[in-house]
């Protein structure tokens, strides 16, 4: 039991105050949006005349790891487009990048050690939260029903503003099932933006396509907002025409390099005779 308790306290000794040494960091949580300037102050005491800094990072789930150190004074270490500088006369470190992404939420954690020791003193940690930066036009839904059956169906919701849609009140119609996916943030890398979305399948022909907006957004005829999602998109369907396009042109295409081959072989063999 003393042993234990021993090791407490040797834990507590070198991860928070090691003779009077202290460290103060900006106090959590920080929430910023994505591609903003992010600082984390970090201030500390000591009677060292040469203390070392350092920044932890710690994700979620996942043990600390070292992010920066800082191991002259008054010089600048950057790191993965982090980076701090030891300013000796402010007794400072902070902690600067300048556009954060959504990645970069975790713990973050100022560290001191003395010279020549292994002893470290760090700070209370400031926990980090990166919020996306989610275009929000108005709510589209698109829908997947099958053509021979009319008993399931999977809807795709996007572009709603997270803050004015609870997208835990999804409902079907009455008697139906309705599954749905948690809330995830869509890489529209072709538009260049990003978009909320979450998807939704059950046994019935709606999937609480139909209804969603209507339960969920106040007002939401004075916004103008669609709620029926087959005024959006009736299905994905596969379009017959377009599938026949396709395959004259593998067609064409086949063709084409036969005919160059053949040209190329009838050349090669009057050539060699």
């Amino acid at each position: 039991m003393h042993s234990v308790t021993h090791s407490v306290l040797l834990i507590i000794l070198i991860f928070r105050r090691t003779n009077g040494d202290s460290v103060n960091q900006t106090e959590g949580p920080v929430t910023v949006s994505e591609g903003a300037l992010l600082t984390l102050n970090c201030t500390y005491q000591t009677a060292s005349l040469a203390p070392y800094l350092f920044w932890y990072v710690q994700h979620l789930n996942k043990a600390p790891q070292l992010l920066l150190k800082g191991l002259t004074a008054d010089r600048k270490v950057e790191h993965e487009g982090f980076q701090a500088t030891h300013v000796k006369r402010d007794s400072s470190f902070h902690l600067q990048k300048q556009a954060v992404q959504a990645s970069d939420s975790a713990v973050y954690y100022c560290a001191l050690r003395f010279t020549g020791t292994g002893k470290l003193t760090f700070g209370d940690g400031t926990a980090l939260t990166v919020k996306p930066k989610v275009k929000d036009p108005n709510p589209t839904v698109y829908q997947l029903r099958s053509p021979q059956s009319s008993d399931t169906s999977v809807c795709l919701f996007t572009d709603f503003d997270s803050n004015q849609v609870n997208m835990e009140k999804i409902m079907g119609s009455e008697g139906s099932t309705v599954h749905k996916t948690n809330s995830t943030v869509l890489n529209m890398e072709i538009l260049g933006s990003k978009s909320n979305g979450i998807v939704t399948w059950g046994n019935t022909s709606d999937a609480g396509c139909e209804y969603t907006f209507n339960e969920t957004i106040p007002f939401a005829s004075s916004l103008e907002i669609s709620c029926n999602a087959k005024l959006v998109e009736k299905s994905f369907e596969t379009d017959i025409n377009l599938n026949s396009q396709n395959l004259s042109v593998i067609v064409f295409r086949i063709l084409l390099l036969k005919v160059v081959g053949f040209n190329l072989l009838m050349t090669l063999r009057l050539w060699s005779s």
